[in-house]
């Protein structure tokens, strides 16, 4: 997937929240670890975790389910972004750390709810089929530029059983607008490289710096000055969904590789986890 090509009209990209300050949240936890036998290291490179904490020999977690030796990536989100949530648990998986979220109480609540019932995703129907939350990344559709649909309400990512003549239990991903069907996916592979009739609309900026949307037939349906301009007419970018298993690192039990410090008044007040 790739970005939107108008950065000033994209949706909001997920905040790096690295400063040159240490979070007080991260400091919190920091200090409750360290009483613990942990050593806490503060990174400064851009996408690495607020804090790493490192147990030393006899080191004891204040939290029975971090296994012994293993490290903590402690991240103080400024808000519970599915995409920022997610893909903090997916680096410190990669990196074989344990999450441990600090946050305010109301951050917290919501980081939790992200990650839990149904995990990683926005709702989970009776048969199972998944709605999914949405990334910033827009889909690309080719030498057509991105994807786009017209369209009043949200774009909502969801599964549903493919049937069809074979008989087959395949899950079908569709996107949805306004109670109706605008694409429809065998699976989530097949968004890697969409044709441009895939989707309702597609738009790209041309020579002229401005945006030009055609529709499936290749004819040219409107021109304007900027997406926020394409928006005001109900043409939508379409986003990428956020696939728990497309960002988190295969095999991954995701109810055992996080945890959320709650932080109130300078202190760790709880824990909450899966």
């Amino acid at each position: 997937m790739t970005d939107d090509p108008a950065p000033e009209t994209r949706a909001d990209p997920v905040p790096d929240h690295r400063t040159t300050e240490r979070s007080p949240a991260a400091a919190a936890v920091a200090g409750q670890f360290e009483t613990r036998g942990y050593e806490a290291v503060w990174p400064t490179d851009r996408g690495a975790p607020d804090c790493v904490l490192r147990p030393a020999a006899g080191a004891e977690s204040p939290l029975a389910r971090i296994e012994a030796g293993r490290e903590l990536a402690v991240e103080a989100l400024p808000s519970a972004d599915p995409t920022a949530v997610v893909d903090a648990v997916a680096a410190a998986v990669r990196e074989e750390r344990f999450a441990l979220f600090a946050a305010d109480p109301r951050t917290a609540s919501a980081i939790e709810g992200v990650l839990t019932d149904p995990p990683a995703v926005r709702a989970v129907d009776d048969d199972g089929h998944r709605t999914f939350y949405s990334v910033p990344d827009r889909l690309r559709v080719g030498d057509a530029g991105f994807a786009a649909v017209r369209a009043d309400g949200d774009l909502v990512w969801r599964e549903e059983a493919g049937g069809g003549v074979t008989g087959d239990d395949r899950t079908r991903l569709l996107l949805e607008a306004d109670g109706r069907v605008q694409a429809a996916f065998e699976d989530y592979a097949a968004l890697a490289c969409p044709s441009p009739g895939a989707f309702p609309y597609t738009y790209r900026r041309e020579a002229d710096k401005r945006i030009h949307v055609g529709n499936r037939d290749g004819r040219e349906v409107g021109v304007y000055g900027s997406i926020r301009a394409m928006k005001a007419n109900a043409y939508r970018p379409v986003p990428d969904p956020l696939v728990p298993e497309v960002h988190l690192p295969e095999g991954t039990r995701l109810s055992r590789a996080w945890a959320v410090a709650v932080v109130e008044g300078g202190s760790v007040v709880e824990f909450l986890y899966a």
